[in-house]
């Protein structure tokens, strides 16, 4: 299901984005146990990452963890996707492959609590949702349009601009995702999912087509982080089996595909270097940012391969003042 949201870009079932470490609360981490499980160790030896058993077992001991830098630049790479997608530039189906991407990073292993995660995922909606809000209504005033005619209950849930219904799905995602790691669990519900999409379609209204887009490539991500790759591989498979019985979707391929090239990323590592933390932290504001990126450049005639091309540096250059915005704003806040 693809959905064309009003003026300006599309925003079907845009993510990020949790797009970068500081969006999901899953970030690049193992989790902080105690004595060290088969998946622990599953997680060390795929990640490059030390867990040493705790000596008396109580869970106090510390886990040394290294970041995997393969998968922050895999996420800088999927915003940049993400941009040209909504640019409607050519390739733009190929370029939506970033998606399904984010999608299986929020099942990353994290030791943030709730309240972390509700903080880096739910207040950013709220901020970013007021700032699109002013963006619509000043679009609106311009057209001589009522102010808020744009306005849409669901947009409690999608936010104001449509690709922030990822941020309230992240959080939903890191709250459930303990009740699916159970091998059973995770394949049953990804088969379950695949069934009712087969049957009866992706719901309609937003965001709940794009929260039905989302669940299959975040179970994969579950099964893989709790029992490796194999049983990640059989879920993806045998839920895009099932999609393809049911009506034809260009969606059941972009699920397959980007999950697939999430798998491989997860599955190879590289060592963190400033660059890829640069990455990590660029790509979150990279998707947050860029609609504002693209409707200037639509405001300026810009059009077609142009239209994505000048987004894609737009959104980078305005990411950077954001991020150099932000942290003078922490560090003036530690300073005083």
């Amino acid at each position: 299901m693809v959905v064309r949201p009003e003026p300006g870009c599309r925003f079907p079932h845009d993510p990020a984005p949790g797009v970068a470490a500081r969006l999901t609360p899953l970030g690049n981490s193992a989790p902080r146990t105690g004595q060290a499980s088969c998946t622990s160790n599953w997680i060390a030896r795929r990640f490059g990452r030390k867990l040493p058993r705790d000596g008396d077992g109580s869970g106090t001991g510390v886990v040394n963890t290294e970041r995997n830098g393969l998968i922050d630049y895999g996420r800088f790479l999927a915003a940049l996707g993400i941009v040209w997608f909504n640019a409607q530039a050519p390739g733009d189906r190929i370029a939506y492959l970033a998606l399904p991407f984010f999608l299986v990073l929020l099942a990353l292993p994290s030791t943030s609590s709730l309240s972390m995660r509700a903080k880096r995922l739910l207040l950013p909606f709220l901020i970013w949702s007021v700032v699109f809000a002013m963006l619509n209504t000043a679009l609106a005033l311009k057209n001589n349009s009522p102010p808020f005619e744009w306005w849409r209950w669901s947009m409690l849930l999608s936010g104001t601009w449509v690709h922030l219904w990822f941020l309230p799905f992240a959080f939903l995602a890191a709250v459930v995702a303990p009740w699916f790691r159970h091998p059973l669990a995770s394949l049953g519900a990804a088969i379950l999912t695949a069934t009712l999409l087969a049957m009866y379609g992706s719901p309609r209204p937003i965001p709940f087509g794009q929260w039905a887009f989302a669940v299959i490539p975040v179970l994969v991500g579950i099964a893989y982080f709790a029992w490796g790759w194999r049983l990640a591989v059989t879920t993806l498979l045998t839920s895009s089996l099932i999609l393809f019985l049911g009506p034809p979707s260009p969606d059941t391929y972009t699920i397959l595909i980007g999950t697939a090239v999430a798998l491989v990323f997860l599955s190879n590592f590289a060592p963190a270097t400033a660059l890829s933390d640069w990455c990590a932290r660029i790509s979150y504001w990279v998707y947050l940012a860029h609609p504002l990126v693209i409707i200037v450049a639509q405001s300026l005639r810009v059009t077609y391969v142009e239209l994505a091309l000048v987004s894609l540096v737009g959104s980078v250059i305005l990411a950077q003042i954001i991020e150099t915005s932000v942290h003078a704003s922490r560090k003036g806040r530690l300073e005083f």
